[in-house]
């Protein structure tokens, strides 16, 4: 089943008294941070989870660490 994250991106917007975007964006950043972490362990998971080599969408991240959260059980 698909879903849809951009709703929970509205959601943590609306909680938080700030623009859908202005979260969007700030995922974003995060992401973009984290893509670029020279660690090399952090660079195997990124590698997993883009292995593509594209920096993933906000979107496409809440997908990944919501299946990793519902199959590990936090």
């Amino acid at each position: 089943m698909k879903r849809n994250y951009g709703k929970a991106i509205k959601k943590v917007a609306k909680q938080n008294g700030v623009s859908a975007e202005s979260v969007y964006y700030e995922i974003s950043k995060v992401i973009k941070a984290g893509y670029n972490n020279p660690d090399p362990a952090v660079q195997e998971y990124w590698r997993k989870i883009a292995p593509n080599g594209e920096i993933p969408s906000p979107e496409k991240v809440i997908e990944i660490l919501a299946k990793e959260i519902k199959k590990n059980k936090y």
